[in-house]
This record gives C-alpha cells, sequence and structure tokens, in this order.
C-alpha cells in the first residue's frame, strides 16, 4: 500500500482587532509580517468615531504574546478579541523547519 504524505496542522484562530485608524498600519504589518496572518476585512465602527475593527485569521502558535505586542503597539488604544476557527495544513516549509527542529536535524 502506497504511504499517504505527512501532513501537519496547524489551529487557526479568528481575531478581531479594534483601534483607531492611527495604528491599522502597524498592526496590520504585524498581523500578516511576523504573526503569519491573514487579514479578511477591515471594517470602520461607526459607533466609536474613528475607529477600525481588523478581522484576520492567525496560526495560535503566533499568537503567543501578542496581547502586549498588541498593547505596546497601540500604546493601550486597541482591544482585542480571539476564537477558534479552525485547522489548516501547515505550509511545507514552515512543516520542513518543524520536523528539522523536532528531530533535531
Amino acid at each position: 500500500p502506497a504511504k499517504a504524505p505527512l501532513l501537519l496542522l496547524e489551529p487557526l484562530m479568528r481575531v478581531e482587532v479594534q483601534l483607531p485608524e492611527k495604528h491599522v498600519g502597524t498592526v496590520m504589518s504585524e498581523l500578516t509580517g511576523a504573526r503569519r496572518g491573514s487579514i479578511n476585512k477591515l471594517q470602520p465602527l461607526q459607533a466609536h468615531g474613528q475607529r477600525q475593527a481588523i478581522h484576520a485569521l492567525v496560526p495560535l502558535a503566533n499568537l503567543v504574546g501578542y496581547a502586549s505586542s498588541l498593547r505596546s503597539l497601540t500604546h493601550g488604544e486597541a482591544a482585542l478579541s480571539m476564537e477558534f476557527a479552525h485547522y489548516a495544513a501547515v505550509d511545507m516549509h514552515q512543516q520542513q523547519q518543524l520536523l528539522q527542529e523536532m528531530r533535531g536535524y
């Protein structure tokens, strides 16, 4: 019988960040760069004046320490919420790095 290819899954979190417009670019860069997230939607919050809501999917492993980082980036002006979304396959490059770390070679 043929062997199935190895496939690692990681939990993705649905993240919402509510913040003033002046911090949107910095926070979006952080989410899509270092945190390997993908932005789904940027939504203005009418009831809150010059505020926006960023909706994104981010791997759970990359959210460790994110609340503190977000607080620093926005000078405490952002609100963060997150919930489990689903599992997704880890990209091949990341998967190879993880396997090397686990095996030690």
